[in-house]
């Protein structure tokens, strides 16, 4: 294996405890590796607006790769460097088939968050993100209207999906018109979360790996979902929580401890430190 450069990190259900907290064990473990000189880059289905508080508390300096790999932000020039957003096209078919099936929809757009009234998880995150920083919330866009929000504030970047039922959720991916060209990753029994075809968190990992002159071989990603899997095939240590699924700890080279047990910095203590 070879010498470890970069640390690539999902967040929800990896860097992240159960309260969505950083733990001081696998804080620190970061930073120890840091001063090694080993970068170290966030890769989440967050939106970057949902992502900076996180960033900004490490004190990272290399950018966000958001929203499954559909585009990467800059935070010290706050803009969207590279990306491949849903075309009009796209949009336009999906969301007859979301509304027949009275789907709640999130849309990342890069100059916020938008949404229907009345979305349950939206107003859990309202709630949890007043105690931020008034400077690092994220601006949230409310609509009746999924179209209407798509028209107004292009590029769309992520569509997320859920509903109270599975069955909800695995009729809108049997409909799905094979032409379309998306990426559709089940990050939840009754979730689902689109993205360009072509966008991946691996990919777009890959992308920015080449561009900074290093190898896939150097680095180690920790993952814990389906949306994590193109890490694990691209890199050269791909490690999957403990908390994660059996089927996506198959996909990894090693399963370490939980989120809530430290497991990155178990991990980072064994292979980096």
């Amino acid at each position: 294996m070879a010498d470890i450069a970069v640390i690539a990190l999902d967040m929800d259900g990896t860097l992240l405890s159960s309260d969505h907290q950083v733990t001081e064990k696998t804080a620190n473990a970061i930073q120890q590796a840091r001063k090694k000189g080993i970068e170290v880059i966030l890769v989440t289905g967050r939106h970057h607006m949902m992502a900076y508080p996180v960033h900004h508390q490490l004190a990272l300096d290399t950018p966000l790769i958001c929203a499954n790999g559909a585009y990467v932000f800059d935070t010290k020039n706050q803009q969207i460097t590279a990306g491949t957003p849903l075309s009009e096209r796209q949009w336009q078919q999906l969301i007859p088939l979301m509304e027949s099936l009275q789907l709640d929809a999130i849309c990342h757009f890069s100059d916020g968050i938008g949404h229907q009234p009345e979305n349950e998880h939206v107003g859990r995150v309202k709630n949890f993100v007043q105690a931020l920083p008034s400077n690092q919330r994220p601006h949230f866009i409310e609509h009746e209207s999924i179209a209407a929000l798509c028209h107004t504030h292009t590029p769309l970047w992520k569509i997320e999906l859920s509903h109270p039922t599975t069955s909800a959720i695995d009729a809108f991916i049997a409909a799905l018109p094979s032409e379309l060209a998306i990426t559709s990753d089940r990050t939840a029994p009754n979730g689902l979360e689109i993205v360009n075809r072509g966008n991946s968190k691996g990919n777009r990992l890959a992308e920015w790996v080449t561009h900074q002159g290093l190898t896939l071989e150097q680095v180690i990603a920790f993952g814990d979902n389906h949306n994590d899997i193109s890490m694990f095939q691209q890199v050269g240590l791909g490690v999957a929580m403990g908390n994660a699924a059996a089927e996506i700890q198959q996909q990894a080279h090693f399963v370490t401890g939980t989120n809530d047990n430290d497991g990155i910095a178990t991990a980072l203590q064994r292979w980096v430190l």
